[in-house]
């Protein structure tokens, strides 16, 4: 009798542990997902849209700059922010806090978490291929290209390529920086520059040997700069080190309000095809640069050309 009480409480005691292991466990993951939900609802942006008829007409005027350009926050100080927006430091840290921030360095921090998550090149990608259709994809990708080649050309961008070709022509030396997919429109124009110019040297961040190449840096120098959305840090520092140096700055961008653009002496506004994300049009700006500084001196040009060919013949370079 006694033997069987004992087996019964201890199996009830059993029952009610599973039970709380069990409810413990599901309220935990509620609460993840309830958290990952809230997380994932509660960007930047969002938290602004939810808030913004709340905001007075500062405010406003600050949230409606900063839906506009929040891929320019991460690389904005609170000061230069303040300067763009003409609202001052207390106006923009007193918005941030309202809108449930410690301050503006939390809601700088997180408009980059809001950027580091959309990848610009995934979603285009994953835009033409979840597309459907019945054109083929080639005729397609041709035609979009063309399309965006039309739009290219402008009164803005035949200014700045003028002023750009002067700078490169007229500098001591040469640099060249991107990273990340935009590199290899950078690396086409240095190798190609190469051929016929001397003091002409590519910048990356990662090999190791960044400070030393920064450190011999001069305000006569100049740097061309190629960086589209989502903007890398890399190239941003190193345009803003330059830029610091007093050295003129070419930016081969997407808008006039990127990161690299607010630092630049001139901007080559080259978007990339829309729906291919190609590098269409910057490689054509490329193209038109090479071109353009290697008539400058035209004679010269060609003579290194040519001694390029017979170096390329006497070691046997090619087949």
């Amino acid at each position: 009798m006694v033997r069987d009480e004992i087996e019964n409480k201890l199996s009830k005691t059993i029952k009610n542990e599973k039970y709380f292991t069990f409810l413990l466990t599901f309220t935990m993951e509620i609460s993840i997902m309830k958290l990952w939900r809230f997380y994932m609802d509660n960007n930047v942006l969002s938290i602004i849209n939810e808030n913004y008829s709340a905001l007075t007409k500062t405010q406003k005027k600050l949230a409606d700059f900063i839906k506009d350009n929040v891929h320019m926050i991460p690389f904005l100080s609170i000061a230069e922010l303040g300067e763009k927006t003409q609202v001052s430091l207390a106006s923009i840290t007193r918005f941030t806090r309202e809108l449930g921030f410690n301050g503006y360095s939390q809601f700088q921090k997180s408009a980059a978490d809001l950027i580091r998550k959309d990848v610009v090149p995934m979603r285009e990608l994953k835009h033409s291929i979840t597309e459907e259709g019945e054109e083929d994809i080639l005729s397609r990708m041709i035609r979009l290209n063309i399309n965006s080649l039309e739009t290219l050309n402008s009164e803005d961008l035949k200014r700045n390529f003028q002023q750009s070709v002067d700078l490169i022509t007229g500098c001591r030396k040469l640099y060249i920086t991107a990273a990340r997919s935009s590199f290899s429109v950078a690396y086409y124009l240095y190798f190609m520059l190469k051929e016929f110019m001397e003091h002409v040297e590519l910048l990356t961040e990662g090999t190791g040997d960044i400070s030393n190449k920064l450190q011999y840096i001069e305000k006569e120098d100049c740097l061309i700069a190629i960086s589209y959305e989502r903007y890398t840090r890399a190239t941003y520092n190193i345009v803003s080190y330059l830029n610091k140096k007093g050295c003129p700055v070419i930016a081969v961008t997407d808008s006039h309000s990127s990161p690299i653009a607010l630092k630049a002496t001139t901007v080559l506004l080259a978007k990339h095809a829309v729906d291919t994300y190609s590098f269409v049009n910057s490689m054509t700006v490329a193209n038109a640069l090479i071109t353009a500084v290697g008539r400058r001196d035209k004679d010269n040009t060609l003579k290194k050309l040519e001694r390029q060919d017979e170096i390329a013949l006497e070691y046997g370079l090619y087949l």
